[in-house]
């Protein structure tokens, strides 16, 4: 399996485009996710969605993982109706997959990239914010 691409803001910190300005590119940014269930989901479906909305940090969603969250939050709901006896292989292996989707396995949660601010330096802004040593 190919190694996932890494973000722009990590090599922009990592100063991967200080020689190379060319090689920059911009992340797809989908727009702000909307953390409110559907409006048609049922009162357990909408447990399960809060409860995936309110684990994952609020800059991993984007307004086009909504499907996604649905989906698995439609699997879960079911799953945790079913009586043990009835859950099927299939079942588990269709909420594992969804989940890995959106980073909520152990191993998957490390392809996962959230942005987070950087932390202000006041120096650096004072100087002009180069980040090269002269």
């Amino acid at each position: 399996m190919p190694k996932p691409r890494t973000p722009s803001t990590v090599l922009e910190a990592r100063g991967a485009f200080d020689k190379d300005p060319g090689r920059r590119r911009e992340d797809f940014a989908a727009g702000t996710f909307d953390p409110a269930p559907p409006k048609y989901f049922t009162v357990k479906q909408k447990a399960v969605w809060t409860e995936i909305v309110t684990a994952l940090p609020a800059s991993v969603l984007q307004a086009t993982d909504r499907i996604a969250v649905e989906l698995a939050a439609r699997l879960v709901a079911n799953f945790r109706a079913q009586p043990d006896s009835e859950v099927t292989s299939a079942q588990v292996a269709q909420i594992r997959t969804a989940l890995a989707v959106l980073g909520m396995t152990p191993a998957d949660r490390s392809r996962v990239s959230a942005t987070k601010d950087a932390p202000s330096n006041p120096f650096l802004d004072m100087m002009g914010g180069s980040k090269k040593a002269h």
